[in-house]
Formats: C-alpha cells, sequence, structure tokens
C-alpha cells in the first residue's frame, strides 16, 4: 500500500471511530423555553450551553452569556431571578426581548473600538433590531448587517456558573462557533 493510500485509511478511520471530532458538542439545555442559547456549548462545565443573559442576578441594563439554567420552582413568577436567562427573538419585530423583564430587548450599543449589549426599554432604536440568519445561526444587526452578536473567546467564572461577556463583531472577522445561536420558542 502506498503512502497516501494509508494516509488515507487512517483519515477514514479515525473519522468513523471518532465522528464527534467533526460535529460542536451541543448543549443540554435545562432552562425551560423561550431561550436563545450559543450552538456549540464550548467548554460549559456542565454541558447546559451558554444563554443570552442579563449581567448579575435578575434584572440589569447590561447583557452577557451565562451557563444556561434549570428550570425555576414550579409556579415561579415570570419575573423570578432564575428566568434572565429567558430570552424570545420576535421575527416581525426583529427584537430579542426579555421573557422575565416584560418591556426590555436588547440593543447594541457600538462605538470604534468596542461594543456592549444593553437591556432596555423596547423602541424603534435602530440597535435594537435583530435578524437571526437560519442559514449560518447568526444574529446580524439589521441596521449593519456586517455585525454579528457573539461571545468572546475566554470564559469566566460567575459563582458556580460560568459566563462569557457579549460583543458586537464584524460577522467576517469572527469564529464561527462564537456567533451561531439556536433559539427556541416557547
Amino acid at each position: 500500500m502506498n503512502p497516501t493510500n494509508i494516509t488515507k485509511l487512517i483519515i477514514a478511520s479515525s473519522l468513523i471511530l471518532s465522528p464527534t471530532l467533526l460535529i460542536a458538542a451541543e448543549p443540554n439545555v435545562p432552562t425551560e423555553p423561550p431561550y436563545i442559547v450559543l450552538s456549540d456549548n464550548l467548554d460549559e462545565p456542565n454541558g447546559y450551553g451558554f444563554c443570552i443573559d442579563t449581567y448579575g442576578p435578575g434584572q440589569s441594563e447590561l447583557m452577557q452569556t451565562h451557563s444556561c439554567k434549570p428550570k425555576g420552582p414550579e409556579g415561579s413568577p415570570r419575573d423570578y431571578s432564575g428566568h434572565d436567562v429567558r430570552f424570545e427573538y420576535n421575527s416581525e419585530t426583529n427584537k430579542i426581548q426579555s421573557y422575565a423583564f416584560e418591556g426590555l430587548c436588547m440593543q447594541g450599543l457600538l462605538a470604534k473600538g468596542k461594543s456592549e449589549l444593553a437591556l432596555l426599554e423596547c423602541s424603534d432604536a435602530k440597535h435594537q433590531g435583530f435578524a437571526y440568519e437560519e442559514k449560518d445561526q447568526t444574529f446580524r444587526l439589521k441596521a449593519d448587517t456586517s455585525y454579528c452578536l457573539a461571545v468572546t473567546s475566554v470564559t469566566q467564572e460567575a459563582g458556580p456558573w460560568v459566563k462569557r461577556p457579549l460583543e458586537l463583531i464584524q460577522c467576517n472577522e469572527a469564529e464561527a462557533k462564537l456567533t451561531q445561536w439556536t433559539v427556541v420558542s416557547l
């Protein structure tokens, strides 16, 4: 057998024996819908994935991603602090809305070389519009579709959980696994 055929045999065997090398690890999300989760679990240690979240416990104006949280107690109110990872996408208005904190939407805040995501009163603000592209699983800023919603590459401790900051980044400069989202509706 020539070296080229041996190499092909080794590659084919490794793909058959370990096909997960090509497939991203999907998170096993314990959160009650609706939620928006990064499609790849990355390094979330519980396998729960990274859900869009408010910064800190409960309601906050700043946003991040956080380990998706287990379901709240039966009958817990909509604004229960554990529901702060529950967000929904409205394709008619192109808004990412908080489930727990009604009337609040994600808004991009852009400055040269920096971006933040905030949870503000839903409005016609141009940076509250996000188009979800099912083909590549990205959220693109409607005001400038060259920007994608992404997580940073660094995971940080957050008590017993982990978190990653959110950012708006040029889509063509972003690593795909940091910009791909799964939307789970009610």
